[in-house]
Formats: structure tokens, sequence, C-alpha cells
């Protein structure tokens, strides 16, 4: 009995239990710790990888901001492919060398991302790669050739919508993560389009002194339709073009020359997506408007608006101070070199013959004139205007330029460079003109014009004297042409018989009125000025005169953005 007694004691004692709970929940404890350890340390690595993946996205559009800041600084960027001046060490071609192999990871040349103000090294880098186009086939061409860059890098499938874009992938590395992202880039320029105008109407001073302002739309200017430009039975526009404005039509023009040539009519300030932006003119004689769109005809609706900067000055903080020049001066371009006369009065002279084309690129004429210009005699006077900063050029080009004008450029003599077979130019030098006010072609009277402004052929009164005007003779003029407030225009484009054909423009034309007062027509008839025949220069998709004027908001722009699968 007292050893059964003494065994329920010990079954009944309490020593010790709290150490077997204790170590019970140690062991729980020890073994939820572990679980969690496991699970939170592989979030760390997923949090880690995924940080370093969105910091290797992140340099990848570096890249192509990188791209983008050089583009937009000069627009000719693209023109040097892999091989800009200064270097770019991020520029690769798409294949290696000689093989249609894309270049690996391992092999592209790469540049850092700065980490802060001072240029820091972030450890992140990225590699550009500029994306060949794609062929008639649908081939790829081998790599972005400087001697043939449009063909090499302008994608020319309409039907896709990347007609005109060129591409361009850039992979960022950080890490051991690495992000690729295709960049799709596209041109709104003045020179995108053969044809720019803000406003489809003529000049304001087609109207003389105290004449209405004729910078409204179509429309909005009841008393600026006299001088309205409309296109008619017969005409072409060989190229893109855009207008801001409402288009008047007559008959069935052609507009473009093949799908990727984008025709923009901007409608004004109406963009509603049943606004075609075209319409008749009354009293056409070709009857109703049955537009030929051999182009891709865009709505105002998906029109990006372009606008011409408030003037061309900034040109005048780029020109070398050798080639900047005050009032009236006439250049005769000579190849690579050039002989420049300055007017420092009526009667003062200086000429120099050889000088060489300025290092920037650039000329700039300053001065500007006490009296307004008029198309219509008495003025313009070509013999008047020695204290107006007034340019007049002709003459053979082999390098590139741009001659901008603080006051008008007058075009007095044929503006040409070397050319194929073709009338295409075969060098890659390209001529920009750039006045203040207006481009104008050297069109003038023998005799006085009527105070009236009636007929030339037929004198106001018997105490005038109207002749007929000396036109320039197969006028041919290869440039790009912007005339930043006003227009390019004929002086006295409703004077004399048009016996010498058309004017022929070899480029683009931009302008804030209507660039379409070069004569008076009559249905397809030219009575008096010049028709035209004007041809868009395409190695404009990609390259530039140097120094060539901006829109405001509007150049080249990245379309689009696609992650892609990294090399």
């Amino acid at each position: 009995m007292k050893l059964l007694r003494h065994n329920f004691r010990v079954l009944a004692s309490e020593r010790g239990f709290t150490l077997v709970v204790t170590l019970a929940v140690m062991l729980v404890s020890s073994l939820l710790l572990g679980s969690t350890f496991l699970a939170v340390n592989g979030d760390i690595h997923l949090t880690q990888g995924d940080t370093a993946a969105k910091k290797a996205y992140y340099a990848a559009l570096a890249g192509i901001q990188d791209y983008e800041y050089h583009l937009t600084q000069d627009g000719n960027y693209l023109n040097y492919c892999t091989t800009p001046t200064p270097e770019n060490p991020a520029l690769n071609q798409y294949d290696k060398t000689g093989t249609k192999t894309p270049l690996k990871a391992s092999e592209l040349h790469t540049a850092e991302v700065p980490a802060g103000p001072k240029g820091e090294s972030s450890g992140e880098k990225y590699a550009i790669q500029l994306l060949p186009a794609n062929s008639d086939t649908g081939e790829k061409f081998p790599m972005c050739n400087t001697s043939n860059v449009v063909e090499s890098m302008i994608e020319q499938e309409a039907k896709s919508g990347v007609a005109g874009t060129f591409r361009l992938q850039s992979t960022g590395f950080a890490e051991g993560k690495k992000r690729t992202v295709v960049a799709t880039f596209r041109n709104l320029n003045f020179v995108s389009f053969v044809w720019y105008s803000m406003y489809e109407t003529g000049d304001s001073s087609l109207y003389g002194k105290g004449g209405p302002e004729c910078d409204h739309f179509y429309g909005e200017r009841p008393l600026c339709t006299k001088f309205d430009n409309y296109f008619i039975e017969g005409e072409s526009v060989n190229g893109p073009m855009h207008t801001e404005d409402h288009v008047g039509i007559c008959g069935s023009p052609v507009f473009g020359r093949n799908e990727n040539d984008r025709i923009e009519f901007g409608n004004g300030e109406k963009k509603g997506e049943a606004e075609k932006g075209y319409s008749s003119e009354s009293g056409c004689s070709e009857g109703e408007s049955k537009p030929k769109f051999k182009g891709a005809h865009i709505p105002p609706s998906q029109t990006q608006s372009i606008k011409p900067p408030p003037g061309d000055e900034e040109l005048e903080h780029v020109v070398e101070s050798a080639y900047k020049y005050t009032n009236k001066t006439e250049i005769v371009l000579q190849g690579e070199t050039m002989t420049v006369t300055e007017h420092k009065g009526e009667a003062e002279e200086k000429t120099k013959v050889g000088v060489t084309f300025p290092p920037s690129g650039v000329i700039y004429v300053t001065g500007n004139c006490g009296e307004p210009y008029s198309p219509f005699g008495p003025l313009p006077s070509y013999t008047k205007d020695g204290g107006c900063g007034n340019v007049y050029v002709h003459g053979e080009y082999k390098k590139p330029l741009t001659i901008a004008s603080q006051n008008d450029i007058v075009i007095n003599g044929n503006i040409t460079t070397p050319v194929n077979g073709e009338g295409k130019p075969s060098t890659s030098a390209m001529l920009g003109l750039i006045a203040n006010n207006f481009v104008r072609v050297y069109h003038p009277l023998t005799g006085t014009r009527g105070k009236t402004f009636t007929s030339c052929g037929t004198p106001a009164s018997t105490n005038d004297t109207t002749e007929a005007p000396k036109d320039l003779e197969k006028v041919e003029i290869y440039a790009a042409i912007l005339a930043v407030k006003h227009s390019f225009i004929v002086d006295n484009f409703d004077c004399g018989t048009p016996t010498l054909g058309q004017i022929k423009v070899y480029g683009a034309i931009a302008g804030l009125f209507t660039n379409g007062m070069t004569g008076v027509f009559s249905g397809k008839t030219v009575r008096s000025g010049y028709g035209y025949n004007l041809e868009y220069d395409n190695r404009l998709e990609v390259a530039e005169p140097p120094h060539f004027l901006n829109p405001i908001e509007a150049a080249w722009y990245v379309q689009r953005e696609t992650l892609a699968p990294s090399p």
C-alpha cells in the first residue's frame, strides 16, 4: 500500500511540466521561424530581381531618350548611322557586319546611365541598335547605310501604318538583368511635306496698305476670299502634304505619289470625325470636288497640328560673324564657294569672290525695310532696296547650306545641284532658304504698273505705261523653302504671258500663307506668271539643311514603344 500511494504521488506531481511545454513551444516556433525565413528569403530574391529588371527597363528608356535628344538637336542624326561626330558609344547596327546574324547582348557597345547631376555612374548601361527597314519582299536590309539611309532605314509599307518611320531598339542592363524596348520614330517637320501652309489663302500683302488681316481659317476670313487658293483639275501634289486649313478643290486634282505620302487637311478649328477637310469652290468651272488620293488622306480628327515659330532670329545666334551680312546682299553659289556682294547703300557695293561655305552651314542677312512689300508694282523694286535685309541668290551648290534673311529671299536665277539622269540630286548636299517674311521669285516689270492694278497688258489709263515683265527662263529650284511669317510668291504673278514653262521646285515649300500665288489661272490654263512643277525630295525624310527651323512642338517624336525580347 505504501508503494501504491508513492506511485500515485509521483504521477500527480507537476514538477518539470513547464519545461516540456516550453521545449515544445520552442520547437514549434523554430519551425515557424525557419519557414518564415525561407519564404521571406525567396521573396527578397524575387524583389531584388524585380528591382533589377525595372532598372534595366528604365536604362533601356534612357537609351531611347539619348537618341531622341540627339535627333532633336540635329535633324540629320539618323543620316550618320552609327558614326556621328562626336561618337555615341552606345550605337550599334542590328546584325554582325557582313552577316544576317543579330548581335548578342555580350557583343553590344554600351553607355552608362548617369546617376546624378555630376554624371556619376549608376552601374546601369544601355545599348542602342538601329533596326533596318523591311524591303519590298519583307526581308530586312543588312544595316543602316550612310549612302542610302532612306532605303535602308525608312519603312515604306503603307498598309501597316509605318510608312515614313524608322525603328531602333534599346537594351538596358542592370545587376545581371536586361530589358529591350523597340521605339518607332516619326518625323513631323516642315521638310516632312512637299507643301505646308497654315492658311490656304493669299497673303495679307496682296490687299495693299490698310487691307484686311487674312491670318484666319476658311470660313472665318470673309474679307480675304479674293486670293483664296484652290487645287484644280490637272494639278498634282507630288509628295506628302500638310495644311492647318480647309482646302478648296475644283474637279479632280491628284494628291500624293503613292500610299506612303500623307495628305493632311487640318480643317482649321473643326476636327469632327465626319469632317473631310476639303470642299468644292463656289463657281468652280470644273464641277464638284472629286480629288484623287494616291496618297493616304488623313482626316482632320487624326491630323497633328504643326505651327511655325514666331521668326527666324534664332539663326542669327548660330551664324559666325564673318557670314552675317547687313542690308541687301547678293549671293552667287559656285559649287563649294560663292561670290558675295554687300550693298551698304544705294550706290556702295563690296564684292568678295571665292568665299568658302560657313563652318556652321548658315548665312544670315539682317535689316528691315521701311516700305512694306507688295507683289504688285511699282514695288517690288530690285534697285531701291539697298537698305533692306534682302538676300538675292542663284547658282549651283555642292555642300550643305542654309541661307536665312530677316526680311526677304529673292531667287533671281536657277538654284541647282549635281543630279543624276532622273534629275534627282546625286550628292548629300541640301540647301535651305528661310525668310522671316517672303521667299520671292524674281519677276520684274519693264515698265510701270497702272495705279488701279488692272491687267498688265492693258494700261489703266492713257497716262500709264504698263508692259509685260521679263521672265526667268526655265526656273529650277533645288531647295527646302520656308517663309516664316508670309509665303512663297512670284513677284508680279498676275503679269506676263507664260511662254517659258513652269517653276520646278525639287524639295519642299512651307509658308504661313498659301504657296500657290505663282500665277493667274483660268481652269487648267495659266494666264500669267508660272504654273507649278513641285516634287518632294525623299532625302528630307531623314535629313535637312543645316539648322533648318523646326515647328513649335513638332519634329521627330517617338510614335510607339514596345517591350521586346532581349538579345
